[in-house]
């Protein structure tokens, strides 16, 4: 008893709980334990206030606390921040059972769950046990904060070798780290040894992982689907499908998997994040813009809740509008203004304007208004010398310049964009599928831009004026705000002797382009000429 007080009285514990009445009862629980005092906070913000003033060993913190960041988005900050010491046992206390992480050791992770109401004997026993792991694996976990990844397994060597208690624990975690330096047999190796101790579901999972590496790609997907009916393992093997499915380019199977663990885990952003993407990627526009309105809620209180979260909401409006007619394009562009307030209300209006004018040009653009959308693209691209650019700026950028005919811009957004997704985590891959996909798309319109405006141009020269101004309005279509198109169409359209109505108003249309867009000088007196044919 006297051995085991003075350990824990050297020893720092920090309770975060937003009832008065548990807070007090956590804390005489802990003095009898041994600890000298415990620090207490009703929220995240205070905790977080304290962990910025001093490192903590123990960390008790409740699930829910109420109003603001719940106990793991506080855990996301101080990870994120590096506010806790790579020993530190953060340990999560709820009411409700949690999931313990299945794969993710090299991650830091909580060190355990507790579930409400526990004794004093359990409280002091899981701390006694979370401890001691930490401990055992602290050379690993101070190599890992260093990024020094090939002396971690050094370090986990050492446990086993040993024979020390925790050698499965370095076992486990001496296989991630094989992973990430990419010695993948290894890594196969020692999950099939530790499956011959026993039915481990860290292991199982961390096979098919190492399988997905090595190339063995239906043996992955086979165990990995195993593994999904599996309680234990569901979240953890359907994320890495969702991976698996992403590599192999197949978006819908990809969105499939996702939207199964999603559905359970609303408050889990980046997952989320990747359903909505993917949605994106499958062209289920209205899905898209569903899942990052929920984003707006799952965000809230934690270090995802920025001006450019909010933005993705509106960006996901804007490709929904360009498959709408007009009435509901124009009510969607209604929403998006309206949500636009809701944004400035919340963030100051300098720290996105580069952002938002990026939008406002994309609605300029669908409303054929060319001459403002490029005045706000130049002046937004002043300001972003200024401002980094999140991935989902960048492609909203390169989308813009697409659609207003700039074809370099877009390839430099495009370019940039394939620089930003490098981790190999979830959300990355999900990511660079959605690069690929636009990049594919934007070469497949350009392809058919070129054929349409050529196929125009054969027509054209061969006096079929009807099937020249077909091909034209298509090309048009495609990009609606590029002159040289409309120009061309519109010539198509002066050569007919008898204009109707429609072809009035194709017309009308198309002087509207040139007259909002820039018209090469060499150009003018071409148009001028166009018009001089026309009686509009």
């Amino acid at each position: 008893m006297t051995s085991r007080r003075a350990f824990y009285k050297t020893k720092t514990v920090l309770v975060v709980d937003d009832s008065d009445q548990i807070r007090s009862y956590l804390k005489s629980m802990l003095l009898l334990i041994g600890f000298d005092d415990a620090i207490l906070a009703r929220d995240a913000e205070m905790a977080l206030g304290h962990c910025r003033r001093m490192p903590f060993d123990f960390v008790l913190c409740d699930f829910h606390l109420g109003q603001g960041r719940d106990g793991y988005q506080l855990f996301e900050v101080l990870r994120t921040e590096q506010l806790l010491k790579p020993d530190c046992c953060f340990l999560v206390v709820s009411a409700e059972r949690q999931r313990q992480a299945v794969h993710g050791m090299i991650e830091f992770q909580p060190a355990d769950y507790l579930l409400k109401p526990f004794s004093y004997a359990e409280l002091e026993r899981r701390i006694s046990r979370a401890y001691h792991i930490r401990q055992a694996l602290q050379l690993a976990y101070q190599a890992i904060n260093r990024k020094n990844y090939d002396e971690a397994v050094q370090a986990c060597d050492h446990i086993v070798d040993h024979k020390s208690q925790y050698a499965m624990h370095a076992t486990r975690l001496k296989a991630e780290l094989l992973i990430k330096l990419d010695r993948y047999d290894e890594a196969e190796h020692l999950y099939s040894w530790a499956l011959t101790v026993r039915e481990f579901g860290w292991a199982r999972l961390g096979l098919a992982v190492t399988y997905g590496y090595q190339g063995r790609q239906e043996e992955a997907e086979a165990l990995l689907q195993e593994l999904s009916g599996i309680a234990e393992t569901k979240t953890e093997a359907l994320d890495w499908l969702t991976r698996l499915y992403i590599s192999q380019n197949r978006p819908t199977e990809a969105l499939t998997a996702v939207e199964q663990v999603a559905r359970h885990s609303p408050k889990n952003y980046l997952r989320q994040h990747v359903l909505a993407t993917l949605c994106t990627i499958d062209n289920q526009k209205q899905q898209a813009v569903q899942v990052h309105q929920r984003l707006l809620t799952a965000s809230r209180y934690s270090m995802y809740d920025t001006a450019d979260n909010m933005l993705n909401y509106a960006r996901a409006m804007v490709e929904l509008a360009k498959e709408q007619p007009e009435k509901d394009r124009n009510d969607t562009f209604t929403r998006i203004d309206s949500f636009i307030t809701t944004i400035k209300k919340r963030f100051h209006p300098a720290s996105f304007e580069h952002d938002r004018m990026v939008l406002d040009a994309r609605i300029l653009l669908l409303q054929g208004k060319t001459a403002k959308a490029l005045e706000l693209l130049e002046n937004s691209e002043e300001l972003t010398l200024e401002k980094p650019l999140s991935p989902s700026g960048m492609l909203d950028r390169a989308r813009a310049y697409y659609e207003a005919g700039n074809l370099p811009m877009c390839d430099h957004y495009m370019a940039a964009l394939s620089t930003v997704a490098q981790d190999d985590d979830l959300y990355c891959s999900a990511l660079n599928l959605m690069m690929q996909h636009e990049q594919v798309k934007h070469q497949q319109l350009r392809q058919q831009l070129m054929q349409q405006n050529a196929a125009g141009m054969d027509a054209f020269g061969s006096g079929q004026y009807s099937i020249a101004i077909e091909y034209f309005r298509k090309a048009l279509e495609t990009m609606p705000a590029n002159v040289n198109i409309a120009l061309n169409l519109l010539q198509a359209i002066s050569m007919r002797e008898r204009l109707t109505a429609d072809l009035r108003a194709l017309a009308q249309h198309c002087v509207e382009v040139i007259t909002e867009g820039r018209l090469p000088m060499e150009q003018e007196k071409r148009y001028q000429v166009i018009l001089g044919h026309l009686d509009l």
